[in-house]
């Protein structure tokens, strides 16, 4: 549990800190399994209303924070961190946190904010989150121990560290906050950059820059106590085993009596050091004090590393990452992070030089190599249809007829005329009428004739397939009594022993393929097998469809089984050639951006 005298500080200073606070209170008890009991209040909270328990109840329970609206009928609750409550009105708000450190559920915390329509409640709530980060930070030092002014100080450092907007200025406003609270004539910040130490900030000071021969020998103060790792205080009462060289300069030319040089480490790495400078007016660092400088740095030097690296340009993160990353690859240790970029490397380059059959797929379609129209001789009206699509026809059958009723009467009719002029010729030819006998011949060869082109229109009524094969296309069994115009398509019909196929190959992937190339063929109505094809044309004019443009390639069949259709649907591949295997994976990919970055240039 955490210290009583770490809360109170803290709770004290952290709602005095955040505006509008009009109460407060802290539960705490055994990390995750409780009873948690209030143990502090702030303003002279009063006794805990139904709202708040029911507050610290859910928020203990979830672990997650809870902005609730007082004073109405029914308390408007968020059980969302990130979620904020709008149309408060005039009510005020509560805002209960779990205190969750390193995992584990100490207890909650909850604040009642007065109303202010300029302030956003969201904000309410990342202060109350903040404040309970600070109290985790607090929680892993000792600093509180000495007393409750050792953890006020402590509660400052770290809100001065996080509150400012930049890292330089946090530091700056670190460094001065010590001098003044441990009576220092001066302290200074230096952290590591790369190989070599850089003074980062001066207390009372935002520039420093022309103070080029104090900076070198705080510089060489920061670094001696670095190389070392160990915390200088000079002068030393005893015969110290450390080197005090540069301390003794700085102290000799910059007027100060005793120098604390405390370096600052997190995880077991050394990051830089503090310098605590006092003039001969104040007392010399006793080692109370050199302990409460090396707590107060244990706390604040992560939270000012991480907003100084954050800090850095782009190139140089970037750099720094692209370094760490090579040290990692190249140094001691991190075998997994060896093991595993080998094995990338391998298989890139497996990828690189494995050659591999590549195939150009392409949507196909089979076609007849011929295929014969059939059209309507003459205008009619459908009378009887038996062919459908599919239907497997012989030479010369009947597909179709038409209605010959009116070509019937029309030939009744000249056969009449026929008979009749042809018993009028007989006459003349007996009376022996020479110009009467010309005109009925000429009669009779108009009529004989009629009566042929009359017969030719009857055997045309019947629509007839030109060959063996296959109905195309060209239905009429659900049509009869239709009209028909003369040349109107009936029917179509290829035959059931020559096929093509075509292909429709991608835009992109047209340039490989060339005439004479062997490729397979995969049909929608026999998956299991394959046939082989050879292309035998390319169509230089492309198509569109589905938003992508086609080259339509003619490829013919190796053997055509008896099962096959035009109109079946299927997948081909072309034999391009061999190419690396990285390539065949990539090259779509890679030509788009080469076209993007063109067309962006």
């Amino acid at each position: 549990m955490i210290a009583p005298s770490i809360i109170k500080v803290w709770f004290s200073h952290a709602c005095s800190q955040m505006q509008g606070v009009v109460q407060g209170r802290v539960y705490l008890g055994e990390p995750d399994t409780g009873p948690f009991n209030c143990v502090e209040v702030y303003a002279d909270a009063a006794e805990t209303s139904d709202v708040v328990r029911e507050n610290i109840s859910a928020a203990l329970k979830r672990r997650k924070s809870i902005v609730t609206r007082i004073g109405s009928a029914k308390a408007k609750q968020v059980a969302n961190a990130e979620s904020s409550v709008t149309g408060i009105d005039s009510k005020n708000l509560l805002v209960t946190s779990p205190v969750i450190i390193d995992r584990q559920l100490h207890g909650a915390v909850s604040i009642e904010f007065k109303h202010d329509p300029s302030i956003q409640n969201q904000n309410n709530l990342q202060q109350v989150e903040a404040a309970i980060n600070w109290l985790g930070m607090l929680s892993k030092t000792e600093v509180a121990t000495e007393g409750n002014q050792n953890a006020g100080l402590a509660l400052q450092v770290a809100a001065l560290a996080l509150s400012h907007e930049t890292s330089s200025s946090a530091a700056a406003a670190v460094a001065t906050e010590l001098a003044t609270r441990l009576s220092c004539e001066r302290v200074s910040i230096g952290f590591i950059e790369g190989r070599v130490v850089r003074l980062y900030a001066l207390s009372h000071s935002s520039r420093y820059e022309a103070k080029q021969n104090l900076i070198q020998h705080i510089e060489a103060a920061v670094e001696e106590s670095v190389a070392q790792k160990e915390t200088l205080v000079y002068p030393d009462a005893e015969s110290s085993p450390h080197r005090l060289q540069a301390q003794a300069d700085l102290a000799r030319n910059h007027g100060t009596e005793y120098i604390a040089t405390v370096p600052m480490v997190h995880n077991e790495n050394v990051l830089g050091a503090i310098v605590f400078e006092r003039t001969r007016q104040s007392s010399a660092f006793d080692a109370a004090t050199v302990e409460l400088c090396e707590q107060l740095a244990s706390l604040f030097a992560p939270i000012l590393e991480f907003r100084r690296l954050n800090d850095r340009p782009f190139t140089v993160r970037a750099r720094e990452s692209v370094r760490s990353s090579v040290a990692s690859l190249f140094g001691r240790g991190h075998l997994g992070i060896k093991f595993g970029s080998a094995l990338v490397v391998a298989v890139f380059l497996l990828l690189f030089f494995m050659q591999w059959e590549y195939k150009v797929s392409a949507d196909a379609v089979l076609e007849g190599t011929i295929e014969r129209v059939i059209t309507a001789p003459e205008e009619g009206y459908i009378k009887d249809a038996t062919a459908r699509p599919g239907d497997v026809v012989k030479a010369e059958q009947v597909l179709a007829s038409l209605d010959d009723r009116d070509l019937q009467l029309e030939k009744l009719k000249w056969s009449g005329k026929q008979k009749q002029i042809s018993k009028e010729y007989r006459e003349a030819l007996a009376s022996y009428e020479r110009s009467q006998i010309g005109i009925l011949r000429a009669q009779l060869d108009q009529a004989e004739v009629q009566l042929e082109i009359l017969d030719k229109k009857l055997n045309r009524t019947l629509i007839t397939a030109p060959i063996d094969g296959v109905v195309v296309s060209g239905d009429f069994t659900r049509a009869l009594g239709s009209p028909v115009e003369r040349g109107q398509i009936l029917y179509k019909v290829s035959p059931l022993d020559q096929y093509r196929v075509l292909l429709n190959v991608d835009e992109s992937d047209v340039s490989e393929i060339s005439v004479g190339m062997k490729g397979e063929l995969t049909l929608s109505a026999a998956a299991e097998d394959t046939y082989d094809i050879t292309i035998d044309r390319i169509t230089p004019v492309s198509v569109s469809g589905d938003g992508i443009n086609y080259f339509q390639v003619e490829a013919s069949l190796a053997e055509t089984p008896e099962f096959l259709r035009p109109g079946m649907q299927g997948v081909s591949k072309i034999a391009v050639g061999e190419r690396p295997l990285l390539w065949i994976w990539t090259h779509k990919m890679v030509d788009w951006l080469r076209l993007r970055i063109w067309a962006w240039w």
